[in-house]
């Protein structure tokens, strides 16, 4: 059996950055046809460079002035998740399984560097040197790609965000340490064994410090076992023992599927879950 740590896979480093201070984003530029949605490019200041930006607009955007949630997808790129499981919101909203949703991608270009907190363990900080400015990436998040997309399309307010594995630490460490960026965060295997499993082991004072407010938080984990189950169950112990005021939650496991397939099985449930179709 392969040791936990491995299941992030060896991510190509690139030069560690220091983070810069918030800024209004430029306009996004080079909008390009893609063979599912449009590709932007979006300067970004905080993580100084650009970054790639895919957008699905639902079908009857154009016919009418309706405002519609979104669903942020980590991992967005056209070579990472976005064509796939794109596709897959726009066939559910056809077939009048979910509602009517904006997927806007979020592409990863360093996701140890992106995706995680700084770590202590020092195996961590020998084989990804470069990691733990998950705190930057969440403020271009904030600060950049929220702020174009409510500008640009007609958003209702009702934001999502999805991801599996590191992209699902990043997720649980958001809804634990700045509930209000999202409404709905749906989180697929997360890589909780990080750290040796220190995001977890804060998760209850976290969580007894949480505003309240009415937010979803869905949750599963395939067959990983070890640290994955361990941190993700501590989570689970907190959230039961101190649910947030307004917190509607739901945990999952898929003890069935595996690391690679859980979130093929699992991301069109969360999003039917979350956004079911809606009577007019």
């Amino acid at each position: 059996m392969k040791p936990i740590v491995m299941l992030l896979g060896a991510a190509l480093m690139s030069p560690l950055v220091a983070p810069v201070a918030a800024q209004t984003a430029e306009p996004a530029v080079a909008a390009t046809p893609a063979p599912v949605g449009q590709t932007f490019t979006l300067p970004s200041p905080i993580m100084e460079g650009n970054r790639e930006i895919n957008v699905l607009l639902p079908d009857d955007y154009e016919n009418g002035d309706r405002r519609y949630p979104v669903v942020y997808m980590l991992d967005g790129g056209q070579a990472q998740d976005f064509p796939t499981y794109a596709a897959l919101v726009r066939d559910a909203i056809r077939a009048g399984d979910m509602q009517p949703v904006i997927v806007v991608g979020v592409a990863s270009q360093d996701r140890q560097n992106e995706l995680t907190e700084r770590a202590t363990d020092r195996r961590i900080i020998a084989q990804w040197p470069n990691h733990g400015q998950s705190d930057r990436f969440r403020r271009f998040l904030t600060d950049e790609v929220k702020p174009w997309v409510q500008g640009r399309y007609r958003t209702n307010g009702d934001d999502v965000v999805l991801g599996e594995s590191a992209a699902a630490l990043f997720i649980v460490e958001t809804f634990l340490e700045q509930p209000a960026l999202f409404d709905r965060y749906l989180a697929i295997s997360p890589s909780l064994w990080w750290d040796r499993e220190a995001l977890s082991k804060r998760a209850a004072s976290l969580l007894a410090a949480h505003p309240p407010g009415e937010r979803q938080l869905l949750l599963t984990i395939g067959d990983e076992g070890g640290q994955m189950q361990a941190g993700l169950d501590r989570v689970i112990v907190a959230l039961r023992r101190t649910p947030p005021n307004g917190l509607n939650w739901r945990y999952e496991p898929r003890h069935d599927l595996t690391h690679s397939t859980i979130y093929r099985a699992m991301a069109p449930a969360f999003l039917r879950e979350a956004l079911p179709p809606v009577k007019d």
